[in-house]
């Protein structure tokens, strides 16, 4: 109970207007004029009931010196609280002592006779108006400074997505004696769920399309274990069938019991044949520059962390110089149209086909506008383009 207490109590201390809240403290006050100007008016309100309760005595400054004088104090005191919190004893002092002039200004002047059932309705009213205005301001700068905290909190978590994602799948643009690659991410939100990597180690070259369910910092959190995973697993020189099996066994003891990972692969050997596997994922396209035609490459296997204990395998298949390699996410193949008519594979095989001959950016460029033009992006979008060029 303690524990909640003290909780609240921070909450509270953190969500009003004063130097012990970070979002107070660290907001502007260029950002803070629209909040003043309604502090402004609501004070003065508080200055015209003030003057209603000095009903048997004549105004001071035609009823507005109140008004002027509580709308000024108010944000005033309130800026400097936030800002300057070892001058408000001043101010504070100063306040008093005008109200004391005013007040003693008031009563110094000549009395004039008000019914008293007309006076005792205005001090009630203005009485009840003062602490409803009170009360509700203080309740109102509750409810900013909440909903202030929280939407630091929100965009601070999507900052740190935003540089997860940044930072685990960035462009990617490689070239070697044997091969040159070009790929890249869009997520559908701050963080997607989308992985692509290369690896090259010891004259072979590792490539891999990887799509973790869902989104948010949860998938990012996964997204970067299976690309550690997949990374270490390399350095132990295992082959693909190893390394799906390897992260098949790490993943269930990181997620959510609803998540896990599709994933396709090409890995080139140095030889003049080229092995790739797919767990769950989107077929890979091969555009065989010799007969200028694109075929796919698919395999019937579980995705990564969904059952324990699933066995993977993998194929080879000849490969030769100018061939091309797509590997995408169902971000791409997926979309719909109008007509809800998925944009498709054999879309992307024609215009992988059509376009073959040109620099990968461009390639990646002309399928990604076709795509647009199809549809509205529902999903994370990952497109990686590799070209044999000996």
């Amino acid at each position: 109970m303690s524990n909640s207490l003290r909780r609240s109590l921070s909450g509270l201390t953190s969500a009003f207007p004063s130097a012990l809240s970070p979002y107070w403290r660290a907001l502007p006050i260029r950002r803070m004029k629209l909040f003043l100007a309604g502090t402004f008016l609501i004070a003065a309100a508080s200055g015209f009931c003030f003057d209603l309760l000095l009903l048997n005595f004549p105004s001071l400054g035609r009823g507005l010196f109140w008004p002027v004088l509580i709308g000024i104090s108010a944000p005033v005191l309130l800026v400097t609280i936030i800002k300057k919190a070892r001058l408000v004893p001043v101010l504070f002092v100063l306040a008093v002592g005008l109200f004391w002039l005013g007040d003693r200004a008031a009563h110094s002047s000549t009395s004039f006779p008000v019914e008293e059932a007309l006076h005792r309705r205005v001090v009630f009213d203005a009485i009840g108006t003062l602490l409803a205005v009170g009360v509700g301001f203080r309740l109102l700068t509750l409810f900013a400074g909440t909903e202030g905290l929280a939407h630091i909190r929100m965009q601070t978590e999507l900052s740190l997505a935003h540089g997860i994602q940044a930072t685990l799948v960035p462009t990617v643009s490689f070239q070697n004696a044997g091969f040159e690659a070009y790929g890249k991410s869009i997520p559908s939100t701050e963080m997607g769920g989308d992985l692509i990597d290369i690896i090259a180690s010891d004259g072979s070259l590792l490539v891999y399309v990887a799509d973790v369910s869902g989104h948010g910092l949860a998938a990012g959190q996964l997204m970067g274990m299976l690309k550690t995973a997949m990374r270490l697993a390399v350095q132990f020189r295992q082959t693909p069938v190893a390394l799906l099996e390897s992260a098949d066994r790490v993943l269930p003891g990181l997620k959510g019991p609803d998540m896990y990972a599709t994933l396709a692969l090409l890995h080139f050997d140095g030889s003049a044949e080229v092995e790739y596997s797919s767990a769950g994922h989107v077929p890979i396209l091969h555009y065989r520059d010799r007969s200028q035609d694109t075929a796919q490459l698919s395999m019937e296997q579980l995705p990564l962390g969904l059952i324990p204990g699933a066995c993977y395998a993998s194929q080879r298949l000849m490969y030769s110089s100018r061939d091309l390699f797509l590997l995408l996410t169902d971000g791409i193949s997926e979309v719909p149209n109008a007509r809800d008519e998925d944009f498709g594979l054999t879309r992307l095989a024609q215009l992988l086909t059509q376009h073959a001959a040109q620099p990968l950016p461009q390639i990646w460029d002309v399928i990604m506008t076709e795509v647009r033009k199809h549809g509205v992006q529902q999903d994370d979008q990952t497109l990686l383009l590799v070209r044999a060029i000996q």
